[in-house]
């Protein structure tokens, strides 16, 4: 069976690849394309990976679910209903009072 040398693949992506010299840090697209198209196909391929994860673990309904809290009392704070719903009285008593009165509009040119 043959058997890949990692390191030497490693190798060409790294410094020495297709006769550039290392120390003199050569222009090479080949190895720059080589590392451009590697770490583009690393991130697709872990982009799909979390992808089907999300959607396998939201089709299980495991997120988006709060755990229910046992022994706790629901507190409803009544003084600040009572503020929310008076203003919100206000607001219709003026909407109504702008709904039905005719409005002056003053013209500028008079």
């Amino acid at each position: 069976m043959f058997k890949k040398d990692w390191t030497k693949e490693f190798n060409k992506l790294s410094l020495n690849s297709k006769g550039v010299d290392p120390v003199k840090m050569e222009i090479a697209p080949f190895r720059d394309w080589r590392v451009i198209a590697f770490v583009f196909f690393v991130g697709i391929a872990v982009s799909i990976g979390f992808n089907v994860y999300m959607s396998i673990e939201i089709n299980r309904d495991n997120f988006f679910t709060a755990p229910a809290k046992s022994g706790e009392s629901t507190y409803l704070d009544k003084e600040g209903l009572e503020r929310v719903l008076s203003e919100l009285a206000e607001k219709d008593v003026l909407f109504e009072k702008a709904r039905t009165e005719k409005s002056t509009v003053v013209d500028p040119s008079r």
